[in-house]
């Protein structure tokens, strides 16, 4: 199954009591897998990561999780013991890919800070907010990144997913953004 992992900047990620290095496109394998245990810890849930690495600084990949796998009910957490770097992507398309699971799975909780019901501000450059709700909005700093997800009205469905990126012309720094008519406008705060 495909799933996502993140590590520190040097592609090493903790592991029982020490730290494991990776490289991109390797296959990794252990005897047997238990979250929060061993094996080798992924997330089906893209924004699942951050719970664990959530530094800007920080690598984030699709892997392919094989073998056993394992998991315990936390977030979408999973552990595996057959493990393959697959791609790796951007913080942003991270971002992106935890807003198409969302529309996908529009019931399920959010599993950090990242997700916020209706009005969120981002206040980190090269950082993201994604904002939920039937008339969401947002703002943030030039070099951030606002993620409008438009409920259905009658249920918590995705309707449509708005990405704006604050580049301090288009899209102006500390200004509330939200949707009129399916398009992205400013909004009082």
């Amino acid at each position: 199954m495909l799933a996502y992992k993140a590590f520190s900047s040097d592609l090493t990620a903790r592991m029982g009591s020490g730290h494991f290095q990776f490289e991109p496109g390797k296959t990794y394998e252990e005897q047997e897998c238990k979250c929060a245990h061993n094996g080798f810890h992924c997330a089906e849930n893209p924004l699942g990561v951050l719970n664990y690495y959530n530094s800007i600084d920080d690598r984030y990949f699709i892997v392919e999780a094989a073998g056993d796998i394992n998991q315990d009910g936390t977030g979408s957490r999973i552990s595996c013991t057959r493990l393959t770097l697959k791609k790796e992507i951007t913080r942003m398309q991270l971002a992106a890919l935890g807003c198409e699971y969302m529309r996908r799975y529009p019931e399920r909780e959010p599993e950090n800070g990242y997700v916020t019901q209706d009005k969120g501000r981002c206040s980190t450059r090269s950082d993201f907010v994604i904002v939920r709700g039937k008339h969401p909005r947002a703002a943030g700093v030039e070099g951030s990144w606002l993620f409008l997800l438009q409920e259905k009205k009658a249920s918590k469905e995705i309707a449509g997913i708005y990405p704006i990126e604050i580049d301090g012309e288009e899209y102006k720094e500390n200004t509330w953004y939200g949707l009129r008519g399916g398009a992205v406008c400013e909004k009082r705060n």
